[in-house]
């Protein structure tokens, strides 16, 4: 009896022990593991009453395994403590885990997004990974590994010195539980700074891991907490005749044939990863001169915050909700100039179109010259624009013999991450070198900054042969870039104002220089290249957007009112821009979320979100009350507009 006393004493002791490891590797990884968002110094009291929160929170997802473990102890003893610790190990590792997917994506582990990483977009993404960036996290979570080993491999003889030292044992520990219990009780007293701390910090509090509590909930005021969901339904009729429409979309062939004017070159110039600061005179002097020659728009949006919408939104003209119908695999652009005669190339640095499902409109049949390479950056790139001016330029044929029109897309990737220039450009310092690591903590921030802004000098001195004033030119993005102004590291992430916008610029031979304050969109640059081309359609309002630039004058003050959607990369989500985007009056709205299925027919308007991407939870007593007119906007500038023009 007495032996069987001291293995149950023992076995007490190892559960003891094994939970408070639990607790103190829970609180470490907390506060070692790095974060992209950097944290506002605290007093030491507030510091210890959040970390003895974060305890008690641990101490609460470990009870149940910590009971098994005990309850089990006699009938399972070969097996106890492996249940027990393998309940309980689950809290440490999942804050790691979260915090490893915060970092790279600010989103949680266990959400919707983490599950299509991991399903859908594992190739592509894996396809872009590099050594230097994954190292980190294979580091972490083998370090985790063998520290959980070790953890259990003492757990028991960390038990029989405590049974030795039993008085010594007791005392340690129910004073720190009594600490703990006390500031834990002061944490909660000041809820408001502690909920600040949680959302700050979300990473670090297991409740907030898993999905106990939400880090915007515990902010969010009782009254103005959450912008109003409502669900609106799409028409199916509409859907349907918008499909027929996108088929049929074509030409006036009796225009064209009375034409005798021949149609200008064009050039539509994609940069990656395209931030709007970038056209500067100081960092691209021969872009900021086509903008200044030109129509820039300043408040430009991408399809989406990925480069497979965003390119099917630019060559389609078409909002990217249009992505997996059958208008993706006959792009609007190239069906409309191939009428016009024109010849057709694709020039790009890059060629895993694939990976991210963009073979459907970037392949060999949909162009008449088609040269991709590697990905690549600026060497890559020297190559792509010599091609494509060679072809502009008509080097490929003899001086006798006529022409067609041509129109060139031309892809380039130096301003893609890892941000690779040429050393000649590298003016702005101090800038990361090579070896930066991805994703890059806040005190390197400036410096890869400067490292991007060098590479866009690179690409300004490698497009100026593109830049000819007798073609019809277009510069943009594919889509912006983030630079931990919403958490986060690169694009496809978040619905970001830094992920989603990236400047357009717009040139034609007589065009009225012009700078564009309201929001424009990629499905606008289609019907801007019709217009400035003059091509005849036969029916503009197959398009989402409107003509931004023409040689006639324009009436603008549609783009005042209107409302356009752009689609997250990770997720089923979208944002509704319009006219809150630029307004005075809901600075802290930068858009309305919201989930669309045209499969389904419906759009659930969500939340409002700001400029970083996140949900807006502190609403003035004004914006709240303007939400049934936003969504009466949405309503009508949009559902209405898009699938009700009869």
């Amino acid at each position: 009896m007495k032996e069987q006393d001291n293995q149950d004493r023992e076995r007490w002791y190892q559960c003891v022990v094994l939970a408070i490891l639990i607790v103190l590797g829970t609180l470490v990884i907390g506060i070692l593991y790095p974060s992209s968002v950097s944290s506002s110094p605290v007093s030491m009291l507030v510091w210890i009453s959040i970390h003895s929160w974060i305890a008690l929170q641990t101490l609460v997802l470990i009870t149940p395994g910590f009971l098994a473990a005990w309850l089990l102890r006699s009938r399972l003893p070969r097996l106890w403590v492996g249940i027990g610790f393998g309940w309980m190990i689950i809290v440490p590792a999942g804050v790691l885990l979260d915090a490893i997917a915060f970092r790279w994506i600010s989103d949680r582990f266990l959400s919707t997004k983490i599950l299509r990483v991991a399903t859908d977009l594992r190739g592509s993404l894996m396809a872009h990974a590099q050594w230097k960036s994954v190292a980190p996290t294979l580091f972490w979570c083998i370090g985790f590994a063998v520290v959980a080993i070790a953890v259990l491999w003492v757990s028991r003889p960390v038990a029989r010195i405590c049974m030795r030292h039993r008085m010594v044992a007791k005392w340690g520990v129910s004073i720190a539980g009594v600490c703990v219990c006390l500031f834990s009780l002061l944490a909660i007293v000041d809820w408001q700074t502690t909920a600040n701390q949680m959302r700050a910090a979300s990473t670090r509090h297991p409740w907030v891991v898993f999905r106990i509590i939400d880090s915007d909930d515990v902010t969010a005021s009782e009254t103005n907490s959450r912008f109003a969901s409502v669900p609106l339904v799409i028409s199916k009729n509409g859907i349907d005749q918008r499909k027929v429409q996108q088929r049929l979309a074509g030409l006036d062939w009796d225009a064209l044939d009375a034409r005798d004017e021949p149609f200008p070159d064009v050039v539509v110039v994609v940069l990656e990863s395209f931030r709007h600061e970038m056209v500067d005179a100081d960092i691209m002097p021969n872009l900021s001169l086509l903008a200044s020659d030109g129509v820039h728009c300043r408040n430009h949006f991408s399809g989406s915050n990925a480069s497979n919408f965003g390119m099917f939104s630019l060559l389609n003209g078409l909002e990217a909700i249009w992505f997996e119908e059958p208008v993706r695999y006959s792009p609007l652009m190239n069906r409309l100039f191939r009428q016009a005669g024109y010849t057709l190339g694709l020039f790009a640095s890059h060629d895993d179109w694939r990976l991210f499902a963009m073979d459907g409109f970037l392949n060999e049949q949909q162009f008449d010259v088609f040269r991709c390479e590697p990905k690549g950056w600026s060497e890559v790139d020297k190559r792509t624009v010599s091609r494509a001016t060679a072809f502009l330029n008509r080097e490929d044929l003899a001086d006798d013999e006529s022409t067609s029109p041509r129109l060139a897309v031309v892809y380039l990737y130096t301003t893609h991450a890892d941000y690779r220039g040429d050393p000649a450009d590298e003016v702005f310092q101090p800038a990361a070198d090579d070896s930066f690591p991805i994703p890059y903590l806040p005190p390197q921030r400036d410096a890869v900054w400067n490292r991007y802004r060098n590479c866009a000098r690179t690409v300004d001195r490698l497009i100026r042969p593109l830049l000819d004033r007798n073609r019809v030119v277009i510069v943009t993005g594919d889509h912006g870039e983030a630079f931990l102004e919403d958490g986060t590291c690169g694009h496809g992430t978040k619905l970001s104002r830094y992920q989603t916008m990236t400047p357009a610029i717009v040139y034609a031979p007589g065009i009225k220089p012009e700078r564009v304050d309201q929001p424009t969109m990629h499905a606008d640059l289609l019907p801007t290249l019709i217009a400035l081309t003059d091509l005849p359609m036969s029916d503009f309002s197959v398009f989402d957007g409107n003509p931004i630039a023409s040689k006639k004058e324009l009436n603008k003050s549609d783009l005042k009112e209107r409302v356009f959607m752009v689609r997250d990369y990770l997720s089923d989500e979208a944002l509704f821009v319009g006219p809150w985007t630029t307004s005075t009056e809901s600075k802290r709205m930068f858009g309305i979320g919201c989930r669309v299925s045209l499969g389904d027919n419906r759009v659930r308007v969500t939340t409002a979100i700001s400029e970083s991407g996140d949900m807006v939870t502190d609403f003035s007593e004004s914006q709240t009350t303007s939400n049934k007119k936003i969504n009466s906007q949405i309503q009508q500038e949009w559902l209405k507009k898009r699938f009700d023009r009869g």
